[in-house]
């Protein structure tokens, strides 16, 4: 029975490897519209040196598809002000518009409110939604708008990867996400309809949006992308994963902002998903998202345990080609994004990562974001405990 066990723990992780290869393997759709304007809206918080890195390689990305940038930054936020209008002025070739908005009320989600006034601004006939750590490849229009155009679809989302290797802690982000992203994100499409985004990076076309009700309502939920997600669903579309990949960056001073960031991963999906899934959706969840992440730690405690040169073997297996398993997606489909030098810590953190998530449960839920002091109530509102700029 053990074994029998054994067994299927290895064979789920072929199924993870082979879902993800058939997914990528997958014929784009065929274009069946062009958009005559594509409105990108940036809600954007000084605080991370990379930002302006980050916000000039959107400027600088290939695009057939016209775009418009419209930046929008907080009123009290003198940096975020000087990176926008200095890039703006260095790219004047790009249009771009930066805006100024009042700080959100106690209750209100940052981004949202500033969702909520941009859609207002743009021009375009299709909305994409960026956050600003986030950089999109050449030609990402036409990677993921053939898949709008889809019978039933109501918006459309990518796949994220890290690419911060400045120091150890930026890259233990980064490894975490760069091993489980695309062994998370792809498989459970295979056994149900995508139930949530990625809200780094999405894409709907602006008359849906508007008949949704835009984003208005959303702004007292912590959890925006699942605010999103949900409503898209609710009017009776769907959401499409598309093979776009989409490059973040995130640069992470130390071991308690390492955990402060972890800690916050973890909060926004246990005031969301978990509270608000169907129980078919929440038994995706859990049996693609906790349970095998249980495995690697279980084995090394029972081979510290009970040791035996079968348990030995079988363990040395397992995390074998786990670790052949993200070195090869690294090299085929993220461009080699996580440089060899910090690929040791692939296994690490597959050792490490239920403790972190214990570990979030059970500490105070409170995020702290650029400054800002956040606590997450049940079932998803927050009120903002203190600002970055409060004195």
């Amino acid at each position: 029975m053990i074994w029998l066990i054994g067994v299927v723990l290895l064979l789920e992780r072929v199924w993870r490897h082979l879902s993800v290869v058939r997914f990528f393997r997958q014929p784009v759709p065929p274009a069946t519209s062009t958009p005559r304007l594509v409105s990108i809206l940036q809600p954007i918080l000084s605080g991370d040196p990379t930002l302006p890195a980050c916000l000039e390689r959107n400027l600088r990305a290939r695009s057939r598809v016209a775009r418009e940038f419209i930046w929008l930054v907080d009123t009290d936020d003198a940096e975020a002000q000087r990176v926008c209008a200095g890039l703006a002025a260095q790219h004047p070739q790009v249009a771009v518009r930066v805006v100024a908005l009042p700080p959100p009320g106690p209750r209100q989600n940052p981004k949202m409110v500033k969702l909520v006034a941009g859609v207002k601004l743009t021009q375009g006939d299709v909305i994409c939604v960026l956050d600003d750590d986030t950089s999109l490849p050449d030609d990402t229009f036409d990677v993921c708008l053939p898949y709008l155009d889809q019978p039933g679809v109501g918006l459309v989302f990518g796949l994220p990867y890290y690419v911060s290797f400045l120091n150890l802690w930026s890259s233990l982000v980064a490894l975490f996400v760069d091993s489980h992203s695309l062994l998370t994100y792809i498989p459970y499409t295979r056994l149900t309809e995508p139930f949530t985004i990625n809200g780094m990076f999405y894409v709907m076309y602006r008359d849906i949006l508007d008949r949704m009700g835009g984003f208005e309502g959303l702004e007292g939920t912590l959890a925006d992308d699942f605010a999103v997600a949900q409503r898209v669903r609710a009017h009776g579309l769907r959401l499409a994963q598309t093979p776009l990949r989409h490059a973040i960056s995130t640069y992470v001073t130390g071991p308690r902002h390492y955990l402060s960031l972890i800690q916050r991963w973890f909060i926004f999906p246990r005031e969301s998903l978990m509270r608000h899934l169907a129980p078919r959706d929440q038994l995706v969840l859990y049996g693609l998202g906790l349970l095998p992440s249980l495995v690697p730690p279980l084995l090394v405690g029972a081979l510290l345990l009970w040791p035996s040169w079968p348990l030995a073997v079988y363990t040395v297996v397992y995390l074998g080609y786990s670790y052949a398993l993200f070195a090869h997606l690294n090299a085929a489909y993220l461009g080699h994004a996580a440089p060899w030098r910090w690929s040791w810590l692939a296994p690490l953190i597959q050792l490490v990562f239920p403790l972190q998530l214990v570990a979030a449960l059970l500490a105070p839920q409170r995020i702290i974001w650029r400054g800002h002091v956040i606590q997450a109530e049940r079932g998803g509102a927050f009120r903002f405990v203190r600002r970055r700029y409060d004195a």
